[in-house]
């Protein structure tokens, strides 16, 4: 299991600050100094209350004293590690031969980056994020109410407090599997998001830009992926039936109804609802955890009827895969190491900027970026807030994801955007009218700055400059 964690993080690389990570890392820097981020705390802080998961990155970094880089370093590996092991426990449970229970577990890690049809998720990310956590949970509780355990309820119940959507949706699965009905969860499984229609047309505005939300906007192959999964797995079914597989031909019948059942809620919730709330739960990811446990029964089938116990088989296989997929995730972070070793300083030049702000400048200071600046070419996704522990303007690349859960905060999203639309244009009067309206008091720009602005930082990229 630690050999493939390790070629897992290996293929598919490991990154600090970037993605979701803009969001959850501040959470966890501010829990650990609350006098960091005094402008926009709001846009992270407010998934602490649903959560305990920020809260125990926090309070491991307390007891052991290791830096927040490092710390969140290895809770990565331990959650990837654990979501293997899951894979392991639920592919023993349906497969008797320990080669087709560990070709299903090697198939998982060298996939772990593979998109889930349309929804913007992969099976585990390439950061630490408690979505990998929760189905490694999720994973242990289906084992357990296989095996009639009530240690299950254990189970999703930390799942829940790890991401509580993903385990609202786990949850479903398992009841399908153990009752064959729909259950509704229990009460602490629902996360407490307000169910009353935001009725602001700035939410509406970001809601109408974010597709993947609404299963009737996806493109034809992102519905293959979504469909193409739930046929083969009523094909597995009958493969376990034909050989005596009960447990296998049970699940994959079960998983294939519960999946079916949710695609079909998620059209009905996002699209003939007016109020549209249900859309604030995501509702297709609901076939995230069909993936993980779709790509590891592929696996495992493999193993029993092409790879068997010939080596170079799993090579000409797994070479290929691996090769693959560590090529794509170069590609999609080409300015940046593939493994951000904690400790060791950064070649991306953005990271750079970011480190010497949260060295040289005030705690209390406040910045502006270009609203894009996480899709600009060599910035590869890296969050402000997260490495540079300095407040700064909302964007238009991260933050809309926690306005469409929280949409009070439409209005601030909306003002600190709509004044930065111009960005490249701006001059020395343009920053001036910032600090007046915003307070900002310093910019990251990329090279070259706007004459009359007084820049204590650069690199071949990116300019930090103060606003006098």
């Amino acid at each position: 299991m630690l050999g493939l964690t390790a070629a897992a993080l290996l293929i598919h690389g490991y990154h600090y600050g970037i993605e979701d990570q803009a969001v959850y890392l501040p959470a966890i820097k501010k829990l650990l100094n609350p006098a960091l981020y005094p402008f926009d705390a709001n846009f992270f802080f407010l998934y602490v209350r649903w959560t305990l998961f920020h809260s125990a990155v926090a309070t491991s970094v307390r007891l052991t004293h290791l830096p927040v880089d490092w710390a969140v370093f290895l809770w990565h590996v331990v959650s990837i590690y654990l979501l293997l092991l899951g894979c392991l426990r639920l592919a023993r449970r349906c497969f008797a031969e320990p080669i087709y229970q560990w070709a299903g577990v090697a198939l998982v890690a060298a996939l772990l980056t593979l998109p889930v049809a349309g929804t913007a998720l992969f099976i585990a990310d390439q950061h630490l994020h408690p979505r990998a956590l929760a189905t490694a949970f999720l994973l242990f509780a289906m084992v357990a109410v296989m095996e009639r355990r009530p240690i299950a309820l254990l189970w999703i119940f930390l799942a829940a407090l790890s991401h509580p959507s993903m385990a609202v949706y786990g949850f479903f699965h398992i009841a399908i599997l153990a009752w064959g009905q729909s259950l509704a969860a229990p009460a602490f499984l629902l996360p407490k998001i307000p169910m009353s229609a935001p009725t602001n047309p700035i939410w509406r505005e970001i809601m109408s830009h974010r597709n993947f939300q609404y299963p009737l906007r996806w493109a034809w192959y992102e519905w293959l992926g979504a469909i193409g999964p739930l046929i083969i797995l009523y094909y597995f079914a009958r493969i376990g039936r034909r050989n005596q597989m009960l447990d296998f031909e049970r699940v994959c019948r079960c998983l294939a109804v519960s999946t079916s059942l949710g695609i079909l809620a998620a059209v009905l919730f996002t699209q003939f609802f007016p109020a549209q709330t249900w859309v604030r739960f995501e509702p297709m990811r609901i076939l995230h955890f069909t993936y993980v446990i779709f790509v590891l029964f592929s696996g495992s089938l493999l193993g029993k009827y092409v790879l068997r116990r010939k080596p170079l088989r799993w090579v000409l296989l797994f070479v290929p895969l691996a090769g693959a997929m560590f090529y794509c995730q170069r590609l999609e972070f080409p300015a940046s190491r593939h493994i951000e070793w904690p400790g060791l300083a950064s070649n991306n030049d953005w990271v750079q900027a970011f480190d010497w702000v949260r060295l040289h400048t005030p705690r209390g200071a406040l910045f502006a970026l270009d609203p894009q600046y996480m899709a600009r070419p060599g910035e590869d996704f890296h969050g402000f807030r997260a490495i540079s522990e300095r407040s700064m303007l909302a964007d238009t690349r991260k933050d809309p994801s926690v306005v469409e859960v929280f949409p009070d905060l439409a209005y601030q999203w909306k003002l600190e955007t709509s004044d930065r639309l111009h960005w490249t244009q701006f001059d020395l009067a343009g920053f001036h009218r910032l600090k007046i309206i915003h307070g900002v008091t310093w910019v990251v720009l990329e090279r070259p700055a706007a004459p009359g602005l007084s820049c204590p930082y650069s690199n071949r990229s990116i300019t930090v400059c103060q606003i006098d």
